[in-house]
């Protein structure tokens, strides 16, 4: 059977860089010279992308602003040749991300791939392209054909931070979704100037109005912030370019250190994931976790220039900016002086929605209407030991009906009661080597 090959209309063709290609087979075509190999939609499926329309960037981020329902996915499993079940499992939470999916969709439509600039991203766009959108709403569990994302592990070898990354060795999902973040942050940073020629805007202005207006300017040396009773406070900031991923997956605690004899201290500092001390016997659940992480700290030594000395301070840590889009990391992994590293698995109930505490959230951040997320994804570790054992996830389908099991290419359906842990408190010492590593939510 002959190929069908065009060259793409839509997408805007790079200066000076081969002709990007459109084929079905399984191979890019050889005679034609410099083309690029794309695994992109095929071609009918190319014409049903032109003719969806583009979304304000701000409804990526708020339920409550999409008008149409999200474009149901086909599910595809993903091949483990090696022991990258943690890799996989990573890569299926994002797919289900939807308003990661719909930036670099939009990205792949606004701008040419330029590989040898901004391999991870274009590599990441061809992924997700690899995900057909089905026509109609059926919820049931029709699979397309398992694949490789070989494009993502090829523009990994091009980066230091993933030379660890082995066959045949396990890695932590978290760590790794961290580095796989980083990078793709670092990517959209350097495509801005490259982004307005093309659409009047530079990629920040895409996502306008995401962020709290109401913080003053930040600077490296601090500035004033007034308190109670107008009392002056030092107030300091981790200054950090921002980029469509940090305005996603980024939020800022706050902390707070009261010193006898000085101004009150506050410092703001941006996390991603957010992460969860599960060990304490009073924790049960996440929101137990999250009040455990509010809770005031006594800091001993700290000097006071007044006092002439040492003093005992107190730190609180709140949450003063929430993401819309928020990765919970519950640290299982324990390093003991004598076993090394272990694994606790300890069982932490969570619902399919989570309300976050409005006694952890910063008094002047504190909305009236609460703080709203839907969890969509859980990540799941199998096994004893830091080193070895497997990674699953569970993901919630983009019309919020249907919830999936994937266990690399093995796929099943789920009922909500399967994913949700309800805690009880007889279940204290029910431990199970299959417990949740990383629940992603999005706000509602």
């Amino acid at each position: 059977m002959t190929n069908f090959y065009t060259v793409s209309q839509y997408r805007p063709k790079a200066e000076k860089s081969p002709p990007l290609v459109y084929y079905s087979g399984s191979k890019p075509p050889s005679s034609i010279k410099g083309a690029t190999h794309l695994s992109l939609y095929d071609y009918n499926n190319r014409k049903l992308e032109k003719k969806q329309e583009k979304q304000p960037w701000s409804a990526l981020f708020n339920d409550k602003k999409e008008k149409k329902s999200p474009q149901l996915l086909e599910l595809r499993g993903l091949i483990n040749q090696g022991n990258l079940c943690f890799a996989n499992a990573i890569f299926q939470s994002l797919v289900f991300c939807q308003p990661f999916y719909q930036l670099f969709i939009q990205l792949g439509r606004e701008l040419p791939f330029s590989f040898n600039k901004t391999p991870l991203l274009d590599a990441t766009i061809m992924f997700l392209n690899e995900f057909r959108v089905l026509d109609d709403d059926d919820i049931q569990l029709q699979t397309g054909e398992p694949f490789t994302p070989t494009s993502i592990y090829d523009a990994m070898k091009t980066y230091n931070r993933f030379s660890q990354i082995q066959l045949g060795q396990q890695e932590d999902a978290e760590e790794f979704l961290g580095f796989f973040l980083d990078t793709l942050h670092e990517e959209l940073l350097s495509i801005s100037p490259r982004l307005k020629p093309r659409t009047g805007t530079t990629l920040h202005e895409w996502f306008d109005g995401l962020l709290p207006t109401d913080q003053p300017a930040q600077a490296d040396d601090g500035w004033l912030e007034v308190g109670h009773k107008n009392k002056t406070l030092s107030t300091k900031s981790t200054n950090t370019q921002e980029s469509p991923l940090t305005k996603m997956f980024g939020g800022k605690f706050r902390s707070v250190l009261k010193t006898p004899g000085q101004k009150d201290s506050i410092t703001l500092e941006p996390f991603q994931p957010l992460q969860l001390d599960i060990q304490p016997d009073n924790i049960h659940t996440i929101e137990d976790a999250l009040i455990n992480l509010a809770q005031p700290e006594t800091i001993h030594g700290v000097h006071s220039s007044s006092k002439q000395g040492p003093v005992d301070a107190r730190k609180q840590v709140t949450i003063d900016t929430c993401p819309p889009i928020l990765i919970i990391h519950l640290k299982r992994f324990l390093y003991d002086s004598i076993g090394g590293v272990l694994k606790s698995n300890k069982k932490i109930g969570y619902k399919s929605t989570l309300n976050i505490p409005n006694e952890i959230i910063s008094p002047s951040k504190r909305p009236a209407e609460g703080l709203n997320y839907r969890l969509f994804a859980v990540v799941y570790h199998h096994g004893q030991s830091s080193g070895s054992g497997h990674y699953t996830i569970d993901v919630l389908r983009q019309n919020h009906k249907q919830w999936v099991h994937i266990d690399d290419i093995v796929m099943d359906l789920l009922d909500e009661k399967d994913v949700v842990i309800t805690h009880n408190s007889k279940q204290n010492n029910n431990y199970d080597d299959k417990v949740a590593y990383l629940l992603l939510y999005s706000k509602i």
